[in-house]
């Protein structure tokens, strides 16, 4: 039972560290205006994308600082 307990902690601490890396979020930005210049999305859909990948740094910045 706490082996499990244990790899749970190390899948969240993982899954954590890649979903606030600014890295991975920049990524995903440039990635998105790539989509936007290529048409595959339109401004209304890339704007929405973007506010929430915005949102994900400032939360990433607060999980880096401790802060959130």
């Amino acid at each position: 039972m706490l082996l499990i307990g244990w790899v749970l902690r190390q899948v969240l601490a993982a899954a954590e560290r890649e979903y606030y890396d600014p890295a991975a979020i920049q990524r995903e930005l440039m990635t998105l205006a790539t989509r936007l210049e290529d048409g595959e999305i339109d401004e209304a859909e890339f704007e929405r994308q973007e506010d929430v990948l915005l949102d994900r740094m400032e939360e990433a910045q607060q999980w880096a600082n401790g802060t959130l």
